[in-house]
């Protein structure tokens, strides 16, 4: 690790060999003009090389001299930028690197230093104004300091360039920049994307050594090798299939009953679900979501708005006594708030999972295609896909969701579980009762 004495190196620094640029380097290099430039792609890639490169370029061509670097912590920042920067520059141009006190200073530009790794990433950040931002491992950082640091980049002429290795295809970059084509065509964003192949640098055995440590996992094949955003492996709801657990068209239904996962600084989802009974199973429809975020939007909603979207839907559905509201077990407050508001006609009942059983319950559904989601409901769709396993709870033996990208499957348990366990069985001929 470097370390200072009096603002200097006590470690000898050797100048940077560059090797060879690629033909997509130097595109790069030449094109990446627009607001916001994004590198991803496989590991070993030359993206961090390419980015220092254009990095250093920018600021020194900038008529401002406030700037900010981030990564997913200072040690990273430092292991993956700083000391090459600082290679780079060595013997050029002063600098002054203050990993403490979170700043390098390269001639006279300071380049802020900030750790994404947490929310609390976006207090660091609030106030700040630069011109152009570089952040290493963008897709690992929250997307609330993602869209703060965007926010920062007011000055005339800022622009920003993030590096970052594949993920989920349902991760907010690639849905809200990577694949944004509206974006894309108006020269917003502009993206490159990096294979082993984009770097001439590496030596054929190495190439095919990396390629087979990676060979035994197909999911980190496909993101560190092809630099493919592909579904994490452990996903709960394997068995999902989008062409044949959503649908268009409203089917016959027997029921309807309003669901909810509740969150009182984060997320509060609402789902209409719809019922058709058959003495062969029944099955599970989700016709409509509410999604609010608290976290994206800025503020968090009152127990007063979430009654108000219950009543948009109740009524939208012509909802009354004959239907249910379920409400989870910890939103006493949204349930008093219901309760006392006379325009909710519904039954309200409290749903208390079982989470492995609901979830089994929920499994079986899905692979017998008796679970559907309406197409316009893309959170659900989305975490249908991403909702996983916590791999370190099951290395202990315990099976576990990990508490991301769950607010849609906590909904699902209400409208789903709820009718099962808290009502009385349907009869579906005089002498024969529904399975459920």
């Amino acid at each position: 690790m470097l370390s200072k004495n009096q603002g200097k190196f006590v470690r000898t620094i050797k100048p940077f060999q560059y090797g060879i640029f690629s033909s997509k380097a130097l595109d790069f290099f030449d094109n990446s003009d627009a607001f916001l430039n994004i590198l991803h792609g496989s590991v070993r890639s030359s993206k961090t090389i390419n980015a220092n490169v254009r990095w250093l370029n920018f600021i020194a061509n900038s008529p401002h001299d406030k700037f900010l670097l981030t990564g997913k912590t200072r040690d990273t920042i430092e292991r993956n930028v700083i000391e090459d920067l600082i290679s780079m520059i060595h013997g050029k141009l002063y600098y002054n690197y203050d990993k403490y006190d979170g700043y390098i200073d390269i001639g006279d530009k300071r380049t802020y230093i900030v750790g994404f790794n947490d929310e609390g990433a976006t207090s660091r950040i609030q106030g700040m104004t630069v011109a152009g931002w570089y952040g290493d491992e963008a897709a690992t950082a929250p997307e609330s300091a993602i869209k703060m640091a965007m926010s920062r980049c007011s000055l005339s002429g800022a622009q920003i360039f993030l590096t970052m290795n594949p993920d989920s295809p349902y991760h907010y970059i690639y849905k809200q920049y990577i694949t944004n084509q509206e974006l894309r065509k108006k020269g917003t964003v502009k993206v490159w994307h990096f294979t082993l192949e984009d770097n001439p640098n590496l030596a054929p055995e190495y190439v095919e050594n990396l390629k087979s440590l990676y060979h035994a996992s197909k999911l980190q094949y496909d993101r560190y090798i092809l630099g493919r955003w592909v579904i994490a492996e452990g996903a709960i709801y394997d068995k999902f299939v989008e062409s044949e657990n959503t649908f268009r068209y409203r089917p016959k239904l027997h029921d309807i009953n309003i669901c909810c996962d509740y969150g009182v600084s984060t997320v509060t989802t609402f789902g209409v679900m719809g019922i058709h009974r058959d003495p062969e199973g029944n099955s599970y429809y989700l016709l409509e979501e509410t999604y609010y975020d608290a976290e994206v939007m800025g503020v968090a909603q009152s127990d007063d708005e979430r009654v108000d979207d219950i009543v948009t839907l109740q009524d939208r559905y012509k909802l009354d006594n004959n239907n249910t509201l379920f409400l989870p077990h910890d939103a006493a407050s949204l349930k008093t708030a219901c309760e006392k508001d006379s325009r909710v006609k519904m039954k309200i009942k409290t749903y208390t999972p079982d989470v492995n059983e609901d979830i089994g319950t929920i499994q079986r559904l899905i692979a017998t295609r008796r679970f559907k989601i309406h197409v316009n409901c893309k959170n659900s769709i989305e975490q249908a896909q991403t909702y996983s396993w916590d791999k370190k709870a099951q290395a202990k033996g315990k099976d576990m969701p990990l508490k991301q990208d769950d607010h849609c499957p906590d909904m699902w348990r209400g409208g789903i579980c709820g009718p099962m366990k808290t009502a009385k069985k349907q009869i579906y001929h005089a002498s024969r009762r529904v399975k459920i």
